[in-house]
């Protein structure tokens, strides 16, 4: 599967929604298209435009242009280092970013700037606790790892890895402002929920979501 996405406004009417795409694929995982690092919108004219959207959202599916961006946005590397476009402490990188469609749910891989297949159910339903989170075409979930942090106390790491997801939120955010996307960073989640149906070991715990779409 090929996705292909732009920054800012202006979208092809020619392009395809993420949930289809995905639907034609056989692949396990695959490379995402080069994200573009320019916009026609200012940073501070994204900060102006975010807001938390629990209004719910419309039916209409997201684009693959779309959710591609969001997730460099969100996660993606921006340095020859191989570092990222949000902090960590430490860049132990604690925190993953799985995405929730109808099709299934993926694991983002910034190394790659590719999606990795985790499951082909769909879970959007049961993840979020407030009905408004389960009319998005797409929810973000924030993954903590806590066996990278495993010489500090259990105080410590929910303290990393709050911030680091807090970071990574605010980046979706202004991410979604500058393509006129509705979002919102939840942190009622059904954990045990999550777990279950993906499989997670242990160490392994979701922190916080993110519904993405349309406004209503």
């Amino acid at each position: 599967m090929v996705l292909s996405f732009a920054f800012g406004i202006g979208w092809s009417t020619t392009s395809s929604c993420f949930a289809k795409e995905i639907s034609k694929s056989t692949q396990e995982e695959w490379k995402l298209p080069v994200p573009r690092k320019k916009s026609r919108v200012s940073l501070e004219k994204a900060l102006n435009l975010r807001r938390s959207s629990k209004e719910g959202f419309s039916s209409k599916e997201l684009k693959e242009k779309e959710i591609g961006q969001i997730l460099w946005a969100a996660r993606g590397v921006n340095r020859p280092t191989g570092k990222l476009t949000s902090p960590s402490a430490m860049a132990r990188y604690s925190v993953s970013v799985y995405v929730a469609t109808e099709k299934g749910t993926f694991l983002y891989i910034p190394e790659n700037h590719s999606l990795l297949s985790i499951s082909n159910r769909d879970i959007r339903k049961g993840i979020g606790t407030q009905e408004y989170v389960k009319t998005a075409p797409v929810i973000l979930i924030f993954v903590a790892d806590f066996s990278k942090l495993s010489e500090f106390s259990m105080t410590r790491k929910i303290s990393f890895v709050s911030a680091e997801a807090g970071a990574i939120g605010e980046n979706v955010y202004l991410q979604c402002a500058a393509l006129k996307l509705g979002t919102c960073f939840v942190a009622s989640v059904d954990k045990e929920f999550v777990k279950r149906e993906l499989s997670f070991k242990k160490d392994i715990d979701p922190l916080f979501i993110m519904p993405i779409g349309h406004s209503r």
